[in-house]
């Protein structure tokens, strides 16, 4: 999101701002920290590919008044099924999520409002514990695996790196680049036995779910040019050098045929 942009789109019903840290890269928080103090608006982080990122040294998710969390499988820190957390450092907040998470009950039986059933269950939790004492490894293995394809990939011009933000640590939860012929990229790469993927292939206000806002691909003119342009490159703590290497190279390849 454009954060310039933000200030014209509040109105009298506005509540909150929901920054989404997309790919493990931190928002302009600062920015939108002024905004929420100006018009008296809650702030809240969706930090589901951003764990243990930082914005000018502080982590992500304590920004606001919560942030949230996805620890789906494929996630930078994963369960072995669907899993999530929302974090804050305002307990009334915090007792309202957690009755609300446990079907509106904090002791058993007494329910005070109408709330889910969106407990994690214990063998997700013993999963994450012991993940979790890795986490930082894996992240600075994500990081300079980034710094080793963008070394790689700046030599080829059809090619748009990742641009990091200035104050932030992008923890790489995917490494997304802008190519041109992206289609017939991937389908040279899959050739290759390369795995590539696109996040995401539909601009969130253009799917069906969100017709009822009448927004066009006018209205959202860099997302809709960014879909046809973004290819998500493999990405996990075990790659290794020889592999983004080969990567990189059949990336360089496709374009000089």
């Amino acid at each position: 999101i454009d954060v310039t942009k933000i200030e014209s789109k509040i109105t009298s019903k506005t509540k909150a701002l929901i920054p989404v840290h997309l790919y493990g890269q931190p928002a302009d928080l600062q920015t939108i920290q002024q905004l929420c103090k100006k018009y008296n608006l809650y702030l809240i982080e969706d930090c589901a590919q951003a764990h243990l990122a930082k914005y000018k040294n502080q982590y992500t998710s304590t920004f606001g008044i919560a942030g949230t969390f996805s620890f789906f499988p494929g996630k930078n820190l994963g369960a072995y099924g669907d899993a999530g957390a929302i974090v804050s450092n305002d307990s009334d907040f915090a007792q309202k999520a957690r009755r609300f998470s446990q079907h509106g009950a904090l002791v058993k039986h007494e329910h005070e409002i109408e709330g889910i059933n969106s407990r994690m269950d214990g063998l997700q939790a013993a999963i994450l514990s012991v993940k979790l004492t890795h986490l930082e490894d894996w992240t600075r293995k994500r990081q300079a695996h980034a710094q080793l394809y963008t070394h790689y990939l700046k030599k080829t011009p059809q090619v748009s790196c990742p641009k990091l933000r200035e104050a932030s640590s992008h923890v790489f939860h995917l490494y997304v680049i802008q190519a041109e012929n992206r289609d017939k990229l991937a389908q040279f790469l899959k050739t290759k036995s390369i795995v590539t993927g696109r996040h995401y292939p539909t601009p969130l206000p253009l799917l069906k779910a969100y017709q009822r806002f009448g927004i066009t691909a006018k209205d959202i003119p860099v997302a809709n040019h960014n879909k046809d342009h973004i290819l998500s490159l493999p990405m996990y703590p075990e790659l290794t050098k020889e592999q983004i290497k080969r990567i990189s190279v059949a990336i360089s390849e496709f374009y000089k045929t």
